[in-house]
């Protein structure tokens, strides 16, 4: 097989170790270009894609594959990974074994099975499933480290660390199974009590990402926002006709509390969490583009509202459906025209805790690249506020603020406070969000299947002076 592999794939496949998914992704489509049929090819750009984000063409891209040659383990454990991360974990299994029925050996198949029990709160079985091959010695580094996972989940930080710390500094594997070990490390060593090694960890991972964050750019599309949506005028402009008032746009920075707040709304009977769409962006980016959005007509603007709702259509009938994409909070002027009766929701936290969150956060690729340094967080945070102040004074009391901090020490009287805000009443049912058994992909998976906890609200006090970059960006 590896013979007859075209040498784009290969390549492509390199690239792809080395975090260079745009070069693999080129590769891989002019292998295809030349030989539609290439599984190898196939197989490996639906890595690329699981990787950018672009699942649906993933997923058929892997499903081809199998098709053209169903009995590569790796194949049907790639499908397996992608189905993990869309939530699909019973799917996953079923796929994870499939795989093990052509390599039943097969560590890298092995590991994400076990993670898969990880994100079904089923630490045990991952244990189970591993403990068998670190018993025997020679493991794979991917073995290790979703290990170290089941450990850290079932209360042995400590010894997921020792774990974590023998297969440093891993030089030869992946940038991303070398991101993956890092922040591992870094969540065991700071649940063992280890700040300042903890920290060392977070900082290692997210130095193997660091991007190129264009504070300037950010600024200059703040601004632009901020002229075209002035409160003097915004009332006078024109407004789509759309009466739906189930709508909810949840907004605000990574890790602030907003998946919890979707999943309280969720978990009303008649409430409905559709996630992170990335559906309004797209639709304005096709329909409206670089053109000033007060030329817009009443026509146009049900147009859009019109196709936005086919395209988000639900099998539900609830009376409140949440769209949760945190990078709306560029889009709330036009949201307010496109829907007068849609509720939004401005989730916030203390910015140091939510900070030291994301900064010890390992985030998807070539995403969220202010994220990678305390410096680049805080300047992002700032430039956020300020457009969110300037939401506040366009859209007045139609926007309802949460805070994580109030949601944690009050979680009964901020419940209320939300479902009254969304239209719905009081349902015991909300206070109890972790039990509706809803797949949730977003980083804040871990919260949303427990009861609330307090230990995370003032999360930036065990750093201390370690987070002074932060500060000084923050201007505190």
């Amino acid at each position: 097989m590896a013979k007859q592999a075209d040498p784009r794939v290969m390549q492509a496949m390199q690239a792809l170790a080395h975090g260079n998914a745009q070069e693999a992704d080129s590769l891989c489509r002019a292998a295809l270009a030349d030989k539609k049929r290439d599984d190898l090819a196939m197989a490996v750009l639906a890595q690329v894609c699981n990787s950018t984000g672009k699942y649906d063409e993933g997923l058929q891209l892997i499903k081809n594959a199998i098709a053209k040659n169903g009995k590569r383990a790796d194949y049907h454990g790639l499908l397996a990974d992608m189905l993990t991360t869309q939530g699909e974990f019973r799917g996953a299994l079923r796929s994870y074994d499939n795989a093990l029925k052509y390599n039943s050996e097969h560590q890298g198949v092995i590991a994400g099975k076990a993670n898969t029990f990880l994100r079904l709160n089923e630490p045990t079985k991952a244990l189970a499933l591993l403990e068998p091959i670190i018993n025997k010695g020679g493991e794979e580094v991917g073995i290790s480290i979703v290990y170290a996972k089941a450990l850290i989940e079932l209360g042995n930080p400590l010894d997921a660390s020792e774990v974590l710390l023998g297969r440093l500094p891993a030089k030869q594997e992946s940038v991303e199974t070398r991101r993956t070990l890092y922040f591992t490390l870094g969540k065991a060593m700071e649940l063992a009590g280890e700040s300042e090694s903890a920290f060392e960890a977070y900082e290692e991972g997210n130095q193997l990402s660091a991007g190129d964050f264009d504070l300037d750019a950010l600024v200059t599309t703040h601004d632009n926002i901020i002229n075209s949506f002035q409160s003097d005028s915004f009332a006078r402009a024109p407004s789509s006709t759309n009466e739906d008032s189930s709508r909810v746009f949840i907004v605000g920075m990574l890790r602030s509390g907003s998946t919890l707040t979707e999943q309280i709304i969720d978990a009303h009977p008649n409430g409905q969490g559709l996630g992170e769409l990335e559906t309004l962006p797209r639709i304005l980016h096709e329909e409206v583009g670089e053109r000033p959005w007060s030329t817009l007509t009443v026509d146009e603007l049900d147009a859009i509202a019109k196709r936005y709702l086919a395209e988000c259509s639900h099998t539900s009938h609830a009376s409140a459906i949440v769209d949760k994409q945190l990078g709306n909070y560029q889009n709330l002027g036009m949201i307010r025209k496109l829907f007068p009766y849609a509720k939004i929701i401005h989730c916030t936290r203390n910015p140091l805790s939510m900070g030291v969150s994301c900064f010890s956060q390992k985030l998807p690729p070539y995403t969220n690249l202010w994220a990678s340094s305390l410096h680049g967080i805080g300047h992002f945070y700032n430039e956020y506020i300020r457009l969110m102040q300037h939401w506040e004074e366009v859209l007045g009391d139609s926007m309802l603020t949460v805070s994580y901090e109030q949601l944690v020490a009050d979680q009964e009287g901020t419940t209320n406070t939300i479902l009254d805000f969304v239209g719905l009443d009081f349902n015991p049912k909300c206070m109890e969000f972790w039990k509706t058994g809803r797949a949730v992909l977003t980083l804040s998976q871990d919260q949303v299947r427990r009861p609330m906890y307090n230990s995370s609200v003032a999360r930036h006090e065990r750093f201390g002076t370690l987070l002074d970059p932060l500060r000084d960006a923050l201007g505190m």
